[in-house]
């Protein structure tokens, strides 16, 4: 076991060995913290120095530890994660790295990545958003002028690579992106970038998004400590990012009551469908989206969720295994699909043969492939508008709808973790805890209403209570 002696500044980090011949020698390394590190950073980066020095004196250190942080992100997303990730979650860690981890610790070595050098980058990352900068579409108008201009559009800009057309769509309604796109789309349309955007002001990332790329880092050094590239995981040393609870927009009966009464009257018949049913089962975007009518018995009201599809529309598997399950429906819900059928086919008999017949349950009208994941919030959008509903309502909202309504009408935590499909029950109570706790006082108090017929217990009124405990 290593030493370690505090001496003015630094460390000292001793180590004692067998020397093969029944004696022990002693070898020794100084460490030296970080300017502005604090004490308690001090300290743990003193420990894995230690862990870290020991290893290398018993031979336990492997030489890949040479590797930079890019170089090891590389390997892990060509040789790991076609193995171990779905396609959805490759394209998250993929941008949260380049997003995050690669302008601050790409260029890294490994055995250069203490403790404390990864909580100075967390830091960095939440204080200031990274170092990238987030730029914003002056006018569409301007883009689309820019874009004639050149003979571009959307799609061109797609197939050569530069933006897809799903984010050129949020850019054009306001949405942010960082300025290495901005500048790609500028260079595209042969115009200063100032022409086109403007930058925004950096602000604190946050805390979740800042765990998430905690999580990220903390999974590609874990499999590289697994797989031998270095001798001691720095993560396990760093000081972890508390999530904050966000306020999750969720719609009470009356207000479901309005959205339904709102969308009914929407025109397109594939979205209409598609929000009803997400609202009256709880099925996620993407496992509805999948959804074929092969995938549906209205006669025996089920629904068989068995695959979804992710945000490039590759068919894939459910989010867990337990996320693959049957869905018993409402006869109400199960007569609106017989209709909504109808009504679909009808419709595809009328564009003769312009859309194509996929058999797909909710698909894009104008297209008949699976719809784009952005247009339902779209619409849900413009749906609440002007009312009461939580303006942050978006599609998962919907299940988030269901599963309180659901608590509130007394099924129990199992039923619930069934309905949604979750793995773990220990899941539905993280995200549903508080649900569940409102719902067990009203419980109580109906218990309560009962044993005493709605009365007083033995007589005693509320005041009297008040009087016994002033004389207490």
């Amino acid at each position: 076991m290593a030493t370690i002696t505090k001496r003015g500044k630094s460390f000292l980090v001793q180590v004692s060995m067998p020397d093969g011949k029944g004696g022990y020698i002693r070898k020794s390394s100084t460490y030296k913290s970080p300017l502005g590190s604090t004490p308690t950073q001090t300290k743990r980066g003193a420990d894995a120095y230690a862990i870290e020095f020991e290893n290398k004196c018993r031979g336990l250190t492997n030489y890949n530890e040479n590797m930079t942080l890019d170089e090891l992100q590389t390997w892990y997303m060509s040789d790991i994660a076609p193995n171990r990730l779905k396609g959805s979650t490759q394209d998250i860690n993929t941008r949260v790295y380049e997003y995050y981890l690669h302008p601050l610790l790409g260029r890294r070595k490994l055995k250069d990545l203490t403790p404390v050098v990864l909580d100075t980058a967390f830091r960095q990352i939440q204080e200031s958003g990274g170092i990238r900068e987030y730029w914003t579409l002056i006018s569409t108008d301007t883009l689309k002028d820019a874009l004639h201009a050149v003979g571009g559009s959307y799609r061109k800009m797609a197939v050569n690579g530069i933006i897809s057309v799903d984010r050129m769509t949020l850019i054009s309604r306001g949405g942010r992106t960082f300025k290495d796109k901005a500048q790609a789309i500028s260079d595209y349309c042969k115009m200063p970038i100032e022409s086109l955007f403007t930058p925004e002001p950096t602000e604190p990332l946050n805390s979740n998004t800042a765990k998430k790329i905690q999580s990220t880092l903390g999974a590609l050094l874990s499999t590289a400590t697994q797989k031998g590239i270095i001798s001691n995981n720095p993560m396990l040393h760093v000081e972890p990012i508390k999530a904050t609870e966000t306020k999750r927009a969720v719609m009470n009966a009356e207000q479901a009551h309005l959205f339904l009464a709102r969308l009914e009257k929407l025109e397109n018949m594939s979205v209409r469908a598609l929000l009803l049913t997400a609202l009256f089962t709880g099925a996620r975007s993407g496992e509805l989206r999948a959804l074929k009518w092969a995938d549906v018995d209205t006669q025996q009201g089920l629904i068989n969720i068995s695959k979804s599809i992710d945000a490039k529309n590759r068919i894939t598997t459910p989010k867990t295994k337990k996320s693959t399950r049957i869905i018993q429906i409402d006869f109400r819900l199960a007569a609106f699909l017989e209709h909504y059928y109808c009504e679909q086919q009808a419709y595809i008999d009328d564009m003769r043969g312009r859309i194509a017949d996929n058999g797909i349950v909710f698909p894009a009208i104008t297209t008949g492939d699976y719809m784009n994941r952005h247009y339902p919030n779209s619409v849900i959008k413009g749906l609440i508008r002007d009312t009461d509903i939580p303006q942050g309502l978006h599609i998962h909202s919907l299940r988030h709808s269901f599963t309180s309504i659901m608590i509130n009408d007394g099924a129990d935590a199992k039923l619930v973790q069934s309905a949604l499909g979750h793995s773990r029950l220990q899941t539905t109570m993280d995200v549903y805890g508080t649900i569940f706790a409102e719902t067990l006082a009203k419980s109580m108090q109906g218990v309560s209403f009962t044993l005493t017929n709605g009365g007083n217990i033995f007589g005693i009124t509320k005041q009297e209570e008040t009087i016994c405990d002033m004389v207490k």
